[in-house]
Protein backbone atom coordinates (compact mmCIF):
# COMPACT_ATOMS: atom_id res chain seq x y z
CA UNK A 1 0.00 0.00 0.00
CA UNK A 2 1.26 3.37 -0.97
CA UNK A 3 1.42 6.32 1.52
CA UNK A 4 -1.49 8.68 1.21
CA UNK A 5 -1.23 12.38 1.55
CA UNK A 6 -3.76 15.11 2.07
CA UNK A 7 -2.01 18.89 1.15
CA UNK A 8 -3.65 22.27 1.21
CA UNK A 9 -2.20 24.80 -1.27
CA UNK A 10 -2.32 27.03 -3.86
CA UNK A 11 -2.15 26.54 -7.83
CA UNK A 12 1.57 28.19 -8.63
CA UNK A 13 0.34 28.19 -12.59
CA UNK A 14 -2.69 27.39 -14.68
CA UNK A 15 -3.33 23.50 -14.33
CA UNK A 16 -2.00 22.09 -18.29
CA UNK A 17 -3.94 19.11 -19.48
CA UNK A 18 -2.44 16.32 -21.66
CA UNK A 19 -3.31 13.65 -23.46
CA UNK A 20 -1.21 10.27 -22.91
CA UNK A 21 -2.07 7.29 -25.19
CA UNK A 22 -6.11 7.10 -24.44
CA UNK A 23 -6.06 8.69 -21.05
CA UNK A 24 -6.02 12.32 -20.02
CA UNK A 25 -3.99 13.69 -17.14
CA UNK A 26 -4.07 17.05 -15.43
CA UNK A 27 -0.54 18.64 -14.25
CA UNK A 28 -0.93 21.28 -11.42
CA UNK A 29 1.65 22.56 -9.36
CA UNK A 30 0.83 23.20 -5.29
CA UNK A 31 2.25 25.50 -2.98
CA UNK A 32 1.76 24.86 0.97
CA UNK A 33 2.95 27.43 3.00
CA UNK A 34 4.40 26.32 6.59
CA UNK A 35 5.57 28.98 8.88
CA UNK A 36 4.63 32.86 9.25
CA UNK A 37 6.29 36.40 7.94
CA UNK A 38 10.33 35.93 7.38
CA UNK A 39 10.28 32.53 8.32
CA UNK A 40 7.69 30.75 5.78
CA UNK A 41 8.82 28.14 3.93
CA UNK A 42 6.85 27.04 0.61
CA UNK A 43 6.57 23.24 -0.41
CA UNK A 44 6.04 22.85 -3.95
CA UNK A 45 4.00 19.46 -4.79
CA UNK A 46 3.49 18.13 -8.85
CA UNK A 47 -0.29 16.54 -8.50
CA UNK A 48 -1.34 14.45 -11.17
CA UNK A 49 -4.86 14.26 -12.07
CA UNK A 50 -5.75 11.47 -14.53
CA UNK A 51 -9.13 10.31 -16.23
CA UNK A 52 -12.36 12.01 -16.53
CA UNK A 53 -11.35 14.44 -13.48
CA UNK A 54 -8.73 15.67 -15.52
CA UNK A 55 -11.55 17.30 -17.45
CA UNK A 56 -12.71 19.55 -14.54
CA UNK A 57 -9.18 20.24 -12.86
CA UNK A 58 -7.78 21.39 -16.30
CA UNK A 59 -10.43 24.94 -15.26
CA UNK A 60 -7.98 25.24 -12.34
CA UNK A 61 -5.83 28.88 -12.51
CA UNK A 62 -2.64 29.97 -10.47
CA UNK A 63 -4.24 31.00 -7.52
CA UNK A 64 -6.26 28.85 -6.91
CA UNK A 65 -7.18 27.49 -3.35
CA UNK A 66 -7.18 23.31 -3.37
CA UNK A 67 -7.39 20.29 -1.13
CA UNK A 68 -5.36 17.51 -2.79
CA UNK A 69 -5.97 13.57 -1.51
CA UNK A 70 -3.91 10.62 -3.25
CA UNK A 71 -0.73 8.49 -3.03
CA UNK A 72 2.72 9.80 -2.69
CA UNK A 73 4.71 10.02 -5.69
CA UNK A 74 8.63 10.32 -5.92
CA UNK A 75 11.05 10.73 -8.81
CA UNK A 76 14.81 11.98 -9.24
CA UNK A 77 15.82 14.65 -11.55
CA UNK A 78 15.63 12.81 -15.03
CA UNK A 79 16.98 15.25 -17.72
CA UNK A 80 20.21 16.82 -18.80
CA UNK A 81 21.40 18.75 -16.00
CA UNK A 82 21.01 22.07 -17.22
CA UNK A 83 21.57 24.08 -14.36
CA UNK A 84 23.49 22.64 -10.90
CA UNK A 85 21.17 22.95 -8.59
CA UNK A 86 19.29 20.44 -10.15
CA UNK A 87 22.07 17.71 -9.38
CA UNK A 88 20.51 14.71 -7.07
CA UNK A 89 17.49 16.07 -6.54
CA UNK A 90 14.49 14.35 -5.53
CA UNK A 91 10.93 15.73 -6.68
CA UNK A 92 7.89 14.71 -4.75
CA UNK A 93 4.29 14.50 -6.02
CA UNK A 94 1.13 13.48 -5.20
CA UNK A 95 -1.62 11.26 -8.15
CA UNK A 96 -4.91 12.47 -7.17
CA UNK A 97 -7.74 10.65 -5.49
CA UNK A 98 -9.67 13.47 -4.61
CA UNK A 99 -9.37 17.48 -5.80
CA UNK A 100 -11.43 20.18 -4.30
CA UNK A 101 -11.35 23.40 -4.78
CA UNK A 102 -12.35 26.03 -2.05
CA UNK A 103 -14.50 29.03 -2.66
CA UNK A 104 -12.90 32.11 -4.28
CA UNK A 105 -12.16 35.16 -3.26
CA UNK A 106 -13.83 37.43 -5.42
CA UNK A 107 -16.66 36.83 -7.59
CA UNK A 108 -16.16 34.86 -10.74
CA UNK A 109 -18.65 32.62 -11.09
CA UNK A 110 -19.94 34.01 -14.25
CA UNK A 111 -16.59 34.18 -16.00
CA UNK A 112 -16.12 30.70 -14.73
CA UNK A 113 -18.93 29.32 -15.43
CA UNK A 114 -20.63 28.12 -12.20
CA UNK A 115 -22.54 25.16 -12.84
CA UNK A 116 -21.31 22.80 -9.93
CA UNK A 117 -18.49 21.34 -11.83
CA UNK A 118 -15.76 22.37 -8.88
CA UNK A 119 -16.52 25.59 -8.37
CA UNK A 120 -17.60 26.97 -4.87
CA UNK A 121 -15.86 24.24 -2.57
CA UNK A 122 -16.96 21.32 -5.17
CA UNK A 123 -14.80 18.71 -5.92
CA UNK A 124 -14.57 15.34 -7.85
Amino acid sequence: MAAQITIIGNLGADAERKRIGDNDVCNLRVGCKVGYGDRAVSTWWDVSVWGKPAEWAAELRKGDAVTVMGEVTAREHDGEVTAREHDGKTYMGVRASTVRAHERRESSSSQRGNNGGGWGGGQW
